[in-house]
């Protein structure tokens, strides 16, 4: 008769070796629309198509996208200049009088920031929600369907998070943001299991 034996299921943690995990996350970061990104993201301020392609990136449905959601992606582009003035001088004021983030949309006009300045605003999903909250807290929770909890926890939460993290490890911002996307995938196959977190000590 065998021994009977306890096994546990480890993380490697983003504390305890950084690149070595957004190395290992971003590596199994699989999304058949990529190609849409990498050939739009520089001139999505250029051009209509470029700014339409991205949403239908974001969106991830392929080449199809609804007419109501379309409809939304008109109307963000009618404010074209405002998002060119963005560009060079950011402003929050002028940012949210002109989209108003914390009332409708607060995903996609999150994702309008990350079309201004993809270095400095990082991709907000679900996903991405997914992985903060349980790096941060050990819980696997779901994105808030309020639109103004959702724009200020990325405006004064994750947003800031992201970009010290980044900065004082020297980590790729788009890497991080396909491996934090790739990790809240993982964690909502998951959730519905009676899984038992317990932090790990960042002491050697």
């Amino acid at each position: 008769m065998m021994d009977e034996k306890n096994y546990s299921i480890s993380i490697d943690g983003l504390n305890q070796n950084p690149q070595k995990f957004i190395d290992t996350w971003s590596s199994l970061y699989n999304y058949s629309l990529e190609k849409k990104y990498n050939t739009h993201i520089d001139s999505v301020l250029k051009n209509k198509i470029s700014f339409i392609e991205l949403f239908k990136w974001k969106n991830g449905t392929g080449d199809v996208i609804s007419k109501s959601k379309m409809k939304v992606v008109e109307g963000f582009y009618t404010k074209i200049d405002i998002l060119k003035s963005l560009k060079k001088e950011f402003s929050w004021e002028l940012f949210e009088d002109s989209f108003q983030p914390s009332k409708n949309s607060s995903i996609w006009k999150i994702f309008l920031l990350h079309l201004v300045k993809p270095n400095s605003f990082p991709i907000y999903d679900q996903h991405v929600f997914r992985f903060y909250s349980f790096y941060s807290k050990g819980e696997i929770e779901e994105i808030s369907s309020n639109h103004n909890v959702v724009y200020s926890t990325y405006k004064s939460d994750y947003r800031r998070w992201f970009n010290d993290y980044s900065k004082e490890h020297r980590l790729n911002p788009k890497l991080m943001d396909e491996s934090f996307f790739t990790f809240g995938q993982m964690l909502k196959k998951i959730k519905d299991y009676p899984i038992v977190t317990n932090p790990l000590s960042t002491q050697p």
